[in-house]
């Protein structure tokens, strides 16, 4: 008993000398490094929210290296913990849509499969009516399959699959003459046709007459479209054209939201997906 109270005894005496030593040495850099992370330790509520930005304004940069990390570690455990209760409610969720597709009879969707290519070719006759991918038949790229042109963070309908070679593939562009698509502005509801001219712009018919078009309005592809998934972007109205009286629906302009010009690569997806 007598010896377990000397070895605290002692204990304590080590660690007030040790107090009293750091609290006597110069406050160099080594030192308030040590104070602020002891000080994090003890006590981390201040190193949060907004009275972080005044404590990390004094302190030694590799104190706040290393607070920083871990207050950053300790962000990223809650979000992993969100993301598990997100999954779980999306398990959930699923589970509920196939009994209920069970109750209904209605069949599953197929998997959604997105395959990426690379524009290999563009054949200056036919600029903007169709280009060649580095994609086909044997990495399982299908016929009719929706094609989406990628710039940068923007994904809109480029064209769809229109020729299969064994690892190469035609897309036939949305600005193809031949090409269209069932299209919407979101913002209003009207419903039109989206379709190619052969050139840079598309033309968007068969808009009612009474709607009001303004240029800007964005354009995506229709829930009723046979060939692309709902909710595409396609582009944006660039012109309004004038109402012809001989006809029974408006037109404007779209320009593209993504141009096949500048188009590098693309997202191929499986023909399933607009079903």
């Amino acid at each position: 008993m007598n010896r377990e109270k000397r070895v605290a005894t002692y204990l304590l005496l080590a660690f007030s000398l040790v107090s009293l030593i750091l609290l006597s040495l110069p406050l160099t850099g080594k030192v308030q490094t040590f104070r602020w992370v002891v000080s994090y330790v003890l006590s981390p509520a201040p190193f949060y929210a907004n009275r972080a930005f005044d404590r990390f304004s004094n302190i030694p940069s590799d104190a706040a290296r290393l607070i920083s990390a871990d207050l950053e570690l300790q962000e990223a455990r809650r979000r992993l913990t969100e993301s598990e209760l997100v999954r779980a409610e999306a398990d959930s969720l699923r589970l509920e849509n196939e009994r209920l597709r069970g109750a209904l009879g209605i069949q599953a969707a197929g998997a959604k499969v997105i395959r990426w290519a690379r524009v290999m070719q563009r054949d200056p006759l036919t600029w903007n009516r169709s280009v060649m991918v580095d994609a086909g038949a044997e990495e399982g790229v299908k016929l009719n399959a929706p094609v989406l042109g990628v710039q940068g963070s923007t994904v809109a309908i480029l064209g769809r699959v229109a020729e299969l070679g064994a690892h190469t593939a035609k897309v036939l562009l949305l600005s193809d003459e031949l090409s269209a698509a069932a299209a919407y502005l979101p913002g209003q509801g009207w419903e039109g046709l989206v379709q190619g001219q052969g050139s840079a712009r598309l033309r968007l018919n068969y808009l009612p007459v009474d709607a009001q078009l303004t240029v800007g309005s964005e354009v995506c592809s229709s829930p009723t479209s046979a060939t692309f998934p709902a909710n595409l972007r396609i582009g944006t109205i660039s012109k309004v054209f004038a109402r012809d009286p001989f006809l029974a629906f408006q037109s404007a302009e779209v320009a593209a939201a993504v141009p096949p010009s500048v188009v590098k690569e693309v997202m191929i997806l499986d023909p399933a997906f607009s079903k």
